[in-house]
């Protein structure tokens, strides 16, 4: 019979011990806030090709996805205030990731159809002039320092990409507005402490026939893994 020397047998038990410890390791959370670009509208299956979730499978993160269809920016910040649910499932991230003020946009933009009958030059006019309210930004604002109020999570931030087929006039009002609004995001994302920015406006740019699903404003399969390529990046760079 092999009989261990008591300085031995510490040190086996000590790395059995820390080898148990390792598997008990539960993997990082990373929750998912937004509308319905992060809740993966209309894809055969949202609850995996959805880039939250492409983005956990490949990082090995567990996946909490609270975005909601049709959400604004006032809705989450409402949740974030008034959802004790949402926001103890927040307060457990250790990356957010997030999509939202697109149907913000949408809605000034409808705005704007209606209130210009149509005619192209005459609704840029307007939704400048709704966008220089800046009541979009203001509330992302609020939405980011309300997460920061529940958990000191790094926040990736996607800014707004061009959901309008190239060949369509509502593209180039897209082209023409859009540029600004994601200024404002990276100014927003650069104001604050571990909020990075991931820029889906320059990765979708001329690529909506691939990215877009048709006669939809939301990502085929193929534009949520490129929105999921992103969003690692952002988080890896920070």
């Amino acid at each position: 019979m092999i009989k261990l020397k008591p300085a031995i047998l510490f040190t086996l038990l000590a790395a059995f011990a820390s080898g148990c410890a390792q598997q008990d390791i539960e993997p990082d959370t990373l929750v998912a806030l937004g509308d319905s670009i992060t809740y993966g509208a209309n894809l055969e299956d949202s609850g995996s090709s959805a880039y939250p979730y492409l983005i956990g499978e490949d990082a090995g993160f567990t996946v909490e996805n609270l975005a909601v269809s049709g959400w604004q920016t006032a809705q989450v910040v409402s949740a974030l205030r008034e959802d004790e649910d949402y926001r103890q499932t927040v307060q457990q991230a250790d990356v957010i990731a997030m999509t939202i003020g697109g149907n913000d946009l949408l809605e000034i933009l409808r705005l704007a159809q209606a209130s210009s009958g149509g005619d192209p030059a005459q609704m840029e006019l307007i939704l400048q002039q709704q966008l220089d309210d800046n009541t979009v930004l203001y509330r992302l604002r609020e939405v980011i320092e309300e997460i920061q109020s529940l958990t000191d999570a790094q926040i990736v931030l996607y800014n707004m990409y061009n959901p309008f087929p190239t060949d369509s006039p509502i593209h180039d009002i897209g082209e023409a507005l859009l540029p600004e609004v994601n200024a404002a995001f990276a100014e927003i994302a650069t104001s604050y402490d571990k909020v990075t920015l991931a820029d889906a406006y320059s990765a979708y740019r001329d690529q909506q026939d691939d990215y877009i699903i048709a006669g939809d404003i939301h990502p085929t399969e193929r534009g949520q893994a490129v929105l999921a390529e992103i969003g690692l990046e952002a988080i890896e760079a920070e």
